[in-house]
């Protein structure tokens, strides 16, 4: 059997570079006051003796294991990707590691289960696609633990929230539809309690009832919450001409049901989306849809979230007061 290697120390990297172990632990821990030679020295003797930090040990006693925990509820929607990715880069800038967990789209919350993994990994901070049920949210308050909901309003559970305008961006897509000619409207929501789907969903009703369009119960659906053919024949049967859905992904998926059935977008029906993932994608603009500003929405989320971990008192300006939701004009939508 092969013998266990002997685990590397700081000590021995202070001896393999010549510098001193206080040294050797301010390069690795990114403090300040050290040159880019010296740096270069201490990573260079990490390699060849291999060396892996502990972050067990290193965070018992510095209190911290410079690890932000991003929750969401599934790794399909290219919106928590590309928005991840401007998360993670700007932590990272700040000398953090982002640690990554899903609930593989079980539930629209955060719950105490959920939770209780990621707060077992000691993260410094925690922020989350999802908001968290009642319950949890008291939990997690009770940790101290810096957390954010991002992309939803954190005011309902007393908590930090970075969110656009989601009102607006309903409203902004039930124009855009009327003004286009459609008048058989309906709303494809997620699940049917969460606050930005509602706000979406309000939004669109507002600006239909400024021309006298009211939205009815049995035009609003929620894909997670009901079968998908049903609702899409019910769309067909009803002859829906006017469709907002809550996401991008949700309505590339409407869309395809629809072809299947023989009914062309932007044809036989106008629909919009939510998010702009093409721009993110680098996909043709097919879909029209509502861009909040994803790359400024990213980076405000984790501009909130160092903020918060520098200990900071100052309140950030709100993103939702600072920024518009915009159409995106595409070839799913077209003037009748």
């Amino acid at each position: 059997m092969e013998e266990n290697k002997k685990k590397v120390t700081l000590k021995d990297i202070a001896a393999k570079t010549g510098l001193s172990v206080n040294t050797v632990s301010r390069v690795l821990n990114k403090k300040p006051y050290y040159t880019k030679e010296v740096e270069e020295k201490v990573n260079a003797a990490c390699r060849e003796l291999g060396y892996i930090v502990d972050m067990n040990a290193s965070g018992l006693r510095s209190g911290s294991t410079h690890t932000i925990a991003i929750i969401f509820d599934d790794l399909i929607n290219p919106f928590y990707s590309f928005t991840t990715d401007i998360i993670s880069k700007r932590f990272e800038e700040k000398g953090y590691n982002s640690i990554i967990f899903s609930n593989n789209g079980r539930s629209a919350y955060v719950d105490y289960e959920l939770i209780r993994r990621v707060i077992a990994r000691k993260p410094d901070g925690i922020l989350s696609f999802l908001e968290p049920d009642a319950e949890t949210a008291d939990f997690i308050k009770g940790t101290g633990i810096p957390f954010i909901i991002f992309g939803r309003d954190g005011s309902p559970y007393g908590m930090r929230g970075v969110n656009a305008d989601e009102v607006s961006a309903g409203r902004t897509a039930g124009e855009h539809l009327y003004s286009c000619g459609y008048r058989n409207f309906a709303y494809i929501g997620s699940w049917h309690d969460i606050k930005v789907c509602l706000d979406r969903q309000n939004g669109f009703c507002e600006a239909l009832a400024a021309h006298g369009v009211q939205l009815k119960e049995d035009k609003i659906f929620y894909i997670r919450e009901q079968d998908f053919d049903e609702m899409i024949d019910k769309l067909v049967a009803d002859g829906i001409d006017g469709i907002f859905c809550f996401n991008d992904i949700i309505a590339f998926i409407v869309v395809q049901a629809l072809e299947q059935r023989g009914k062309e977008a932007g044809i036989d029906y106008g629909i919009v989306g939510c998010d702009n993932i093409q721009r993110m994608m680098r996909m043709p603009g097919f879909l029209t849809t509502i861009d909040a500003g994803c790359e400024e929405f990213a980076e405000t989320g984790a501009e909130v979230m160092l903020h918060l971990l520098a200990g900071d008192a100052e309140e950030l300006p709100s993103f939702s007061a600072t920024h518009s939701p915009f159409l995106v004009q595409g070839r799913s939508t077209k003037q009748r």
